[in-house]
């Protein structure tokens, strides 16, 4: 006869066998698999000079600065092909060799480190997405916030013209046009 915690552990163990395996950050990764593709139409629809690009081997260097959940979900998006040019997306663990960056999406960085990642960048044709309004008040282009379940689109315009980018009308109509100090 099986004592009584033999029991317990034996009844857990059927049961984790036969239940549904649950992943650990379910809603996070399909937040943020929206994101990336989100970040992929804004790459659409947004005008880069042609100055900007390699001839030979027309690049667009999409840099993801995040934890891996946030790395993972841009992975599927790599050699998308975006109106004559590759995306080819770049993890950076490190905030070092922006350069080759066209975009740069940034998630959850602590607000020294944006400002740095932003400055290095400011006044250049990159395209910059973050997670929250913080990110535009930091000087950041686009914005996708979850709120209420939904995702607002909010770009700072200004900052966009400085950097010599166009983003099309289309995008403009659905978001909400920032002009902060």
């Amino acid at each position: 006869m099986l004592s009584t915690t033999k029991k317990v552990v034996l009844i857990v163990c059927v049961l984790l066998f036969f239940s549904r395996p649950v992943p650990i950050h379910s809603r996070s990764v399909e937040k943020q698999a929206i994101l990336a593709v989100l970040t992929l139409n804004l790459a659409r629809y947004t005008r880069w000079p042609e100055w900007v690009f390699d001839k030979d081997t027309p690049l667009l260097n999409l840099c993801v600065i995040g934890d891996n959940v946030v790395q993972a979900s841009f992975a599927d998006l790599d050699n998308t092909p975006i109106k004559g040019k590759t995306l080819r997306i770049l993890n950076r663990s490190r905030l070092r060799n922006l350069a080759e960056c066209h975009l740069i999406y940034v998630s959850e960085l602590e607000r020294r480190d944006l400002q740095q990642v932003l400055l290095e960048v400011i006044g250049r044709p990159v395209l910059t997405v973050g997670e929250n309004s913080a990110f535009l008040k930091t000087r950041g282009m686009v914005s996708l916030e979850k709120i209420n379940g939904k995702i607002q689109l909010s770009i700072h315009l200004p900052i966009v013209k400085q950097s010599g980018l166009v983003i099309s009308s289309r995008i403009l109509k659905l978001a909400t046009i920032v002009d902060l100090p």
